[in-house]
């Protein structure tokens, strides 16, 4: 099976968060033997305001920090690894990360879900959520929790917060973007030797518009059905030598993904997401968006995987 990451893309704004991304960048692109880009974008600015020369003093010095800065993370990342580069460019930040993520063919885009703009917004932010929706690879995102590690950029590049993964909790609802992150977990492997926890939800009962109830025997060969698909799934991780397993909780998605987090201690979360904006889809879903609120730990978006033609395929892909 080939290497599944051979490039990452670390878009940072340099606020003490990003400290954390940092690091967690690091970690990745040494496991995974990948080169990493570090990637600022300065934010464009109006026409009226490139006329006056203040503003152009302004930008020009605003470029000056920003490159001094992504020298230091380039120094400091070469500590570690043997390739890392910075960019600096100017315009829309998720248009010109996501044009570069084209344009460079980067494997995987990590972010933090807070930042850029500055304030807080519905959902996670912006930037990240668009970020994610546009990425042509999948992308790994940090809620900006409270930090309980590294928390200056001259730290980052040394032990900081996160170690590799080594519990996976993937949720599954058997959807085709579901099982994309089915399919990236799998592969994951090759970088990272985890345990894997596969949740799958029931919503609660519910009344139909008659009052009625589904009849408990229907009810009861569905949940079996579904226990059988998920042993299968199961079976491509068991097969690699890795201890997997699965659990089924009747409550909304959200809510059972972040309460089966805590009980299994998993410390990173791979879920598909449908990627599309507007208003039918809130950004990217729901669920996905909820995750990526209220989760501690960092939430790998599948919704494009590069795949090759080895990688390892779902049992219940036709």
């Amino acid at each position: 099976m080939k290497k599944l990451i051979h490039r990452i893309l670390l878009a940072t704004d340099f606020s003490p968060f990003s400290a954390r991304t940092f690091h967690l960048a690091l970690l990745w692109a040494d496991a995974c033997d990948a080169v990493l880009d570090i990637f600022h974008v300065i934010p464009i600015l109006h026409e009226a305001e490139l006329d006056s020369a203040v503003a152009n003093l302004h930008l020009k010095e605003q470029k000056e920090l920003f490159q001094s800065k992504l020298e230091g993370l380039v120094s400091q990342g070469k500590k570690k690894l043997p390739e890392v580069h910075s960019h600096l460019l100017e315009g829309i930040p998720a248009d010109a990360i996501t044009e570069f993520a084209v344009s460079s063919q980067a494997d995987l885009v990590i972010t933090g879900t807070h930042g850029w703009t500055g304030v807080n917004r519905v959902m996670m932010g912006s930037v990240a959520e668009r970020v994610i929706c546009q990425a042509p690879c999948p992308v790994l995102s940090m809620h900006d929790v409270e930090p309980t590690g590294t928390t200056s950029l001259d730290e980052a590049g040394r032990d900081g917060p996160y170690s590799p993964p080594r519990h996976i909790l993937l949720p599954v609802d058997f959807s085709d973007c579901s099982l994309d992150a089915y399919e990236y977990a799998v592969n994951l492997e090759k970088s990272f030797e985890t345990s894997v926890t596969l949740i799958h939800s029931f919503e609660p009962f519910s009344y139909s518009l008659d009052f009625s109830l589904a009849h408990p025997a229907e009810d009861r060969q569905h949940r079996e059905n579904v226990k059988g698909r998920l042993a299968d799934l199961t079976k491509a991780f068991t097969r690699e030598g890795l201890n997997a397993n699965y659990v089924i909780k009747r409550k909304p998605a959200a809510e059972a993904i972040i309460e089966t987090l805590t009980e299994t201690g998993a410390d990173l979360i791979v879920m598909g997401t449908h990627g599309h904006q507007g208003l039918r889809r809130l950004i990217m879903g729901n669920v996905a968006a909820a995750v990526l609120r209220q989760s501690p730990v960092p939430v790998l978006t599948v919704k494009s995987p590069k795949f090759k033609h080895d990688s390892q395929k779902s049992p219940t892909r036709k």
